[in-house]
């Protein structure tokens, strides 16, 4: 593996992190529901761009591009946690 190979590599892993890293809902029931289908939604075109990247060009710089497009088209709309402000949580 080249080093622009390996990077490109390393750069869709962490497309892949960003897109399932999300933060956490607060303790609202609807908040929750919208945190499990987002990433249930997210969760699935990684799979499915990985899977067509896969079979069809391999070319990791494509996967990672669709990845961060789809990302910015499915933003968090919920209510984040947040921590109480004297550190403690709720």
């Amino acid at each position: 593996m080249t080093e622009r190979t390996e990077a490109a590599h390393v750069d869709l892993l962490g497309a892949i992190v960003e897109a399932l890293n999300l933060p956490l809902p607060s303790i609202a029931e609807a908040d929750e529901r919208l945190y499990l289908r987002l990433l249930e939604r997210r969760a699935l075109a990684v799979r499915i761009i990985i899977e067509t990247n896969r079979a069809v060009s391999r070319d990791p710089r494509l996967a990672a591009d669709a990845i961060r497009t789809r990302t910015a088209e499915e933003p968090v709309t919920y209510t984040p946690y947040k921590a109480e402000k004297n550190g403690e949580d709720r």
